[in-house]
């Protein structure tokens, strides 16, 4: 089964297997800030749980592809090295969405001003970029 969720053959089948899971990953995520949120003490004003999750689908995405490829391997050798492999692959979505959703989170948990939509704006902005350029420099192909 996992070894079917990991191959890519066509569009339609990246679309299901890859698309599918972030949009359930992203729902999910979102349903629960939200209902995290509602807590009588917690202010949600300015708040939006939408973008918070946002922020974190593509870090769950990484962490569904990293389990589903650790059930493939055997070996310790072979899961560090899915680590290290994912790791710094995916280190742009890692530095750069977690911090910002991890400090989204706080703020609203400490009843202080949210983070200011322009900023998350950029960050959503930023993150694709930053993560294919890293991914063509990692793998030799940005000259």
């Amino acid at each position: 089964m996992a070894i079917y969720l990991t191959s890519i053959h066509d569009g339609q089948d990246a679309l299901l297997k890859l698309g599918l899971p972030l949009t359930i990953v992203f729902l999910s995520a979102w349903l629960t800030i939200r209902t995290w949120v509602k807590r009588p003490d917690i202010d949600p004003t300015g708040f939006s749980p939408a973008v918070t999750s946002a922020l974190f689908a593509p870090v769950l995405l990484v962490a569904y592809l990293f389990v589903l490829q650790s059930i493939i391997e055997t070996g310790i050798a072979a899961h560090a090295s899915r680590v290290i492999l994912y790791g710094g692959l995916f280190a742009p979505t890692f530095l750069l969405l977690v911090p910002f959703g991890v400090a989204s989170i706080v703020k609203v948990r400490r009843a202080r001003k949210p983070l200011p939509y322009w900023l998350l704006c950029i960050v959503f902005a930023a993150w694709p970029i930053m993560q294919v350029i890293w991914a063509l420099w990692l793998l030799g192909d940005l000259e």
